[in-house]
């Protein structure tokens, strides 16, 4: 029976060709480490390598300007590896950044990132981990209030997509990266109704509709910062003051009249940081007024199957 020489796990042999040793590249790089660790004794090193702080900015790489095919391996580091992939997705996207593509820009062999990193899995995680505690604002502080904390987290968070667009798509989903940075952002952010009587899952809900403000009016603004980086699509300004207008004039302005009348405001259309200010102000005062008890009515549910029930009517 033919089994990885790593894990043990069987593997399927092909009808003709060279026999696989490995499951996955996971367990291929994991005996590469291992190999050359029994080589050259560098596991210690590359654990006590790994402690060191990171570099300044100014001493990450840009991923514009490839190093040099003669580097060696020793000027590696897990901050290098992570700083250069994560220059690799704002310039290009995170469907471009891969293993292969860091150690490109490094101008160093792809088995010589896994020296540092388990894989791209790894590698994300760590990105997210690096952007979220770049801040240093993640350790203790003085409250300054509920709304004045959760606006600071709001416009934090709507920072962040601006400047690092890629990592709405990783940690806007029902999975995203438990990292010890993003935990203590969302710790602080729960941290910001102590005191005030509410229950856990309470806290928890608040914040996430204060948070979600600032993720869905980040889509438009990602859309329009990958729109920017391929060149020749249209702007949400084009598209708000031109296409839109165009289309309703050809469906007829009477037919929809509530969007016809917004034709001569596109600019405030597309001010998306006027909108996200408006929006999220708007869900402080709403939030101010149920915790001074003035809507004590639960959250409405609906019926399951969508549809209002005979006595919403």
């Amino acid at each position: 029976m033919l089994t990885c020489v790593q894990c043990g796990k069987e593997l399927t042999a092909p009808p003709r060709g060279r026999k696989p040793r490995y499951c996955s590249r996971s367990c291929q790089a994991r005996a590469y480490r291992a190999r050359l660790d029994a080589r050259t004794g560098q596991g210690a090193w590359r654990e006590n390598k790994d402690e060191q702080p990171s570099p300044p900015r100014s001493a990450r790489p840009a991923t514009g300007a490839r190093a040099d095919s003669q580097r060696t391996d020793a000027g590696l580091s897990r901050e290098r590896i992570v700083w250069t992939a994560i220059r690799i997705a704002n310039a290009e996207g995170l469907e471009s950044m891969s293993m292969r593509h860091v150690a490109n820009v490094l101008g160093v062999k792809v088995m010589s990132l896994y020296n540092y990193i388990d894989g791209k899995d790894a590698l994300i995680d760590l990105m997210v981990e690096a952007v979220f505690s770049e801040s240093g604002d993640t350790g203790p502080h003085t409250p300054r209030g509920w709304r004045a904390e959760l606006e600071a987290a709001a416009r934090w968070e709507w920072a962040l997509y601006s400047t690092y667009p890629w990592v709405l798509e990783v940690i806007a989903t029902v999975k995203p990266p438990l990292v010890p940075s993003l935990l203590a952002r969302f710790e602080r952010g729960l941290g910001a109704f102590d005191g005030l009587g509410l229950d856990p899952v309470m806290t928890h809900r608040i914040y996430l509709g204060v948070s979600g403000i600032a993720q869905g009016l980040a889509l438009l603004r990602v859309s329009e910062i990958a729109s920017e980086r391929r060149g020749g699509g249209i702007s949400l300004s084009q598209w708000r003051s031109v296409k839109v207008p165009a289309i309703l004039e050809e469906l007829g302005p009477d037919r929809y009249p509530r969007q016809a009348a917004l034709r001569n405001s596109p600019e405030v259309l597309t001010d998306l940081e006027e909108i996200f200010e408006f929006s999220l102000q708007r869900l402080l005062d709403g939030i101010a007024r149920f915790l001074e008890g003035e809507s004590p009515t639960p959250p409405h549910r609906w019926p399951r199957s969508g549809q209002p029930s005979a006595e919403d009517h």
